[in-house]
């Protein structure tokens, strides 16, 4: 008895390597991305895996967020690969006699040809697909799912087959865009940047808030209020009082591994929408006086929006940057209010600044060189503008 089986799993086998019955196969759903009310396409291909493929068969299921598109006869939007030549190739919407509209829920296939018996080639694509998202579409993936995979020899025999099945994943669309804007200033100085609103489509979504993250080089940080705060205000003219900021990563020390500021834009009390256009917020970017000239990005992450009802909204955001310019040489060296005149205590601050009592930043007009440092010289010069007067500006 063994004997026996074991010569009939041989022809078997020797059956299989001629007309391809045991070797397999796979049809493969393809996947796609869109926004609500794009239209994508999705490509069903065929893998042979050895075996001799004539004609396919399978079944696509599809939500009603992401059906198969519709031709204008009624008739699924899909079309045959015309180089595998497979010209008796059908579609057919799915239950018999629903409307594509409305309650289609599926999509059959079959890939034949009766005047061509040429095998399918291995990784051949079969056929296309039309997705018609939906304009009402949430944001998620959506299975393709892939049924009744079957396969044909040569001889018509069956192959066996299996699939994969494929997704749609539906993006969604930004309503407004939050744009970082750009500052320059020479090492030492402090300048303000300034952060803009827009809205995108037509018609206008209706915005309530947005938050959004600005992320700084150490020698351009967002500077800090005495209370360890970020140094930003809201801009008063959109009433939005509840508007928070807060340094990243959380519980960080500003001046020493803070690296962005997170900004949340809203009101408890004002829910009218925000313009396109206006401008959400500002903040005191402090340039150490160390930064090199160049530019530094400020770059914006995580932004959303709110709609009155609370819902989130998809929103774009675009960098800034700080320009460090060249410093220039203080008109009186030692005047540090800026009042032209060199007062006993400048020059006290200027002994304690070259001891390492005090920091150069709280002088710049000390540091000739625009170095970050101050130099015996520095306060020599200072000295002299402090008993004969500072120079013509």
């Amino acid at each position: 008895m063994a004997l026996k089986r074991g010569r009939w799993v041989w022809a078997a086998a020797l059956w299989a390597g001629l007309t391809g019955a045991a070797y397999g196969a796979s049809i493969d759903v393809g996947s796609a991305a869109g926004a609500p009310g794009d239209q994508v396409m999705v490509a069903v291909t065929l893998q042979t895996m050895g075996a001799t493929v004539i004609g396919t068969q399978n079944r696509i299921d599809f939500s009603r967020d992401t059906p198969i598109a519709a031709t204008l006869n009624g008739d699924p939007d899909c079309v045959v690969n015309p180089a595998i030549d497979k010209g008796a190739t059908g579609f057919r919407f799915l239950p018999l006699g629903c409307d594509p509209k409305i309650d289609c829920q599926s999509v059959r296939v079959f890939v034949i040809a009766f005047d061509n018996f040429d095998p399918i080639d291995d990784g051949s694509v079969l056929y296309t697909c039309h997705i018609a998202i939906a304009p009402t579409a949430q944001s998620g993936t959506y299975v393709l799912n892939n049924a009744e995979v079957d396969a044909s020899g040569l001889a018509g025999q069956p192959v066996t087959t299996t699939g994969s099945n494929g997704s749609v994943v539906v993006t969604a669309v930004p309503v407004a865009s939050i744009d970082v804007g750009s500052t320059s200033g020479p090492p030492g100085s402090t300048s303000s940047v300034a952060v803009t609103f827009t809205l995108l489509g037509d018609p206008p979504a209706a915005v309530a808030g947005v938050q959004n993250d600005i992320g700084f080089d150490p020698l351009t940080p967002i500077a800090a209020l005495p209370n360890g705060r970020p140094r930003c205000a809201v801009n008063p003219d959109i009433d939005k009082g509840a508007t928070s900021f807060t340094f990243l990563p959380m519980a960080c020390t500003p001046g020493a591994d803070c690296t962005g500021v997170r900004a949340f834009v809203l009101s408890t009390t004002d829910l009218i929408p925000l313009a396109s256009g206006v401008t959400l917020y500002s903040c005191d970017v402090a340039i150490d006086p160390l930064a090199a000239p160049g530019t530094y990005p400020l770059e914006a992450a995580m932004p959303l929006a709110s709609g009155l009802q609370g819902q989130v909204l998809s929103a774009l955001a675009s960098n800034g940057s700080v320009e460090v310019t060249q410093p220039q040489a203080p008109t009186c060296v030692g005047d540090c209010d800026d009042d032209h005149v060199v007062t006993i205590a400048e020059l006290l601050l200027g002994v304690n600044i070259v001891n390492g009592v005090a920091a150069a930043s709280t002088c710049p007009s000390l540091d000739i060189a625009g170095d970050g440092t101050v130099a015996i010289n520095d306060l020599v010069q200072a000295v002299s503008n402090a008993l004969n007067g500072c120079p013509a500006a």
